[in-house]
């Protein structure tokens, strides 16, 4: 913990034993420290600035200590111990660094690979969910798949998966494991916190940790969902317990609580995904440097009711679409048009600013990139600032196209394993698919699950939707626990923190947090009180 100051570093030191903490002021402390507690040689391993994940992991191994040249050639791979490979983007070298601990883990090998250019990794995800979009093109949707396939394996370079049987892919977009069909993957962002998902994901599966014993299934009936009876009794069966919203009681508001503030371990969608239709308002104003700015964003809007009349709750999805007369997208925008402070200065006034109203305004059919889930009502845009009353869930989105910005924000709220899909699926094959990760593939860590049940549903088919995200230990099984009592301890928790933030907005005289926190406090009341009351419990 660098840069603490002492008062805070003595707060911290009632949370640990006394023997794991050690205070160190010098480089050579360290050193000394770590010889002497872990038996850590001080042999060095010389390592050059480039794929410094392959350099750490070598120095994992080998229990040495990795020195830093500026000159020295490396190599971009280390072999597996375990059948398993870690696929790592450069780009991000903290990335790297956590691939390596990762990596450790697992006795997995690692490969970085070069970085893509994030103007074309946007147009290969988009060439994926508008597979089926194109109207009077004769081509297969399979010559398209196997072109997409093909340009991505080529990214990665020479990856043997005779020896390699199973990938974690580590990147900043792509999911690069759609291009290795034949093992199982997964995927991690690279960024934002990735050290945070990987922790997630492994802190759920060490020994006595419960299991996914608490499942939210989400069926607003806007299609039809077999899926979710098929879950339902799998998990019921095992003795989970199993909450479901559908038909009118899926409805917005419902659910965007629900999906906020109720503890569970397992979230399931069974609904339309798309992008939704919406606005696109064009901004003129001078920037901070003193340029004459025209920035033109898209606009899509999720709508849901409150407990108050009359008063609705609004979530909106904004995306940058052309500043000056540049597509955003434009891979040569920086060399067309001066960014400077554009964005920032626009942003900061769009919050802070009542007065700042767009000069036009015009609907669009798309608005690239909103991911809308349709609930009973109206759509949900699923823009998460926190899961399961802050806890760390699988989430399985079984939608259309329903990876795309999805998978990063669930992650970025805090589930440490997500389930989406690249483009459009039928009925049969949401049911087929899921059918078999919860009944014959049970069991089995999450991303093998899926590979299997994709291979059993798709046969020798290039079409495989789905694509894992998160740790590869991730699992869906159930611990024994008496799960109303749980539930019950972990609302009250959820409840005594929204009744701090009631007070804080009170003393700050922020109406809406104060909105938020009383509409919190009635769903712990509600909940609280129809557990207590079903399962006979004493207050």
């Amino acid at each position: 913990m660098a840069g603490l100051s002492d008062s805070s570093a003595q707060s911290f030191d009632r949370h640990f034993p006394a023997k794991k903490v050690v205070r160190v002021n010098s480089e050579e402390d360290v050193l000394t420290h770590l010889a002497r507690s872990s038996n850590l040689s001080m042999r060095r391993l010389p390592w050059g600035r480039k794929n410094i994940g392959v350099g750490l992991l070598k120095a994992f191994r080998s229990n040495a200590l990795i020195e830093i040249h500026e000159d020295l050639d490396t190599e971009d791979h280390l072999e597996s111990k375990s059948g398993h490979l870690v696929v790592c983007e450069a780009g991000e070298d903290i990335s790297e660094i956590i691939a390596a601990t990762y990596a450790y883990a697992l006795g997995a090998g690692i490969k970085i690979i070069p970085q893509v250019d994030e103007s074309f990794s946007g147009r290969l995800l988009e060439r994926f969910y508008s597979l089926y979009e194109s109207v009077g093109d004769t081509k297969p949707r399979s010559d398209y798949l196997h072109d997409i396939q093909d340009e991505m394996r080529s990214l990665c370079g020479d990856i043997d998966t005779s020896v390699n049987t199973s990938l974690t892919i580590i990147s900043k977009e792509l999911p690069f494991g759609l291009a290795f069909p034949e093992v199982p993957s997964t995927h991690l962002f690279s960024y934002p916190d990735l050290g945070l998902a990987v922790a997630n994901g492994f802190a759920a599966e060490q020994a006595r940790t419960r299991g996914t014993n608490v499942a939210l299934l989400i069926d607003p009936e806007q299609t039809e969902a077999p899926e979710i009876q098929t879950i339902s009794q799998s998990l019921a069966k095992r003795k989970a317990f199993v909450r479901g919203y559908s038909g009118k009681g899926a409805s917005v508001r419902a659910v965007s609580d629900a999906v906020e503030l109720f503890p569970y371990d397992l979230l399931v969608f069974a609904t339309h995904c798309g992008d939704a239709t919406g606005y696109r308002w064009t901004y003129e104003f001078r920037d901070s440097e003193g340029y004459d700015r025209r920035l033109v964003v898209d606009i899509a809007l999720g709508v849901g009711k409150t407990h108050q009349k009359d008063i609705l709750d609004v979530v909106q999805y904004m995306r940058f679409h052309e500043l000056d007369g540049v597509d955003w997208t434009d891979p040569e925008k920086e060399k067309k048009v001066h960014i400077g402070n554009a964005i920032r200065d626009f942003t900061d006034r769009y919050r802070s600013d009542d007065s700042f109203k767009p000069t036009k305004k015009e609907q669009i059919d798309r608005v690239l990139g909103s991911a809308a889930l349709r609930m009973y009502d109206n759509n949900y845009l699923a823009i998460q600032t926190s899961l399961a009353n802050n806890g760390t869930p699988i989430v399985i989105n079984n939608a259309c196209g329903s990876w795309h910005r999805l998978a990063s924000d669930f992650v970025f709220a805090g589930c440490r394993a997500y389930i989406g899909t690249m483009f459009p699926i039928t009925t049969s094959e949401a049911h087929d698919v899921l059918s078999n990760v919860f009944g014959k593939q049970w069991g089995k860590v999450l991303p093998h699950a899926l590979w299997a049940a994709q291979n059993s549903v798709y046969r020798d088919s290039v079409r495989r939707p789905y694509v894992a995200t998160g740790v590869y230990c991730a699992k869906i099984r159930i611990t024994p626990e008496n799960i109303p009592l749980t539930l019950v301890e972990r609302l009250l928790d959820g409840q005594s923190a929204a009744t701090r933030m009631q007070q804080r907005a009170k003393s700050e005289a922020n109406g809406f947090l104060e909105r938020r926190a009383s509409d919190a406090l009635e769903f712990y009341k509600r909940e609280i009180a129809g557990i207590v009351k079903r399962y006979g419990l004493t207050n």
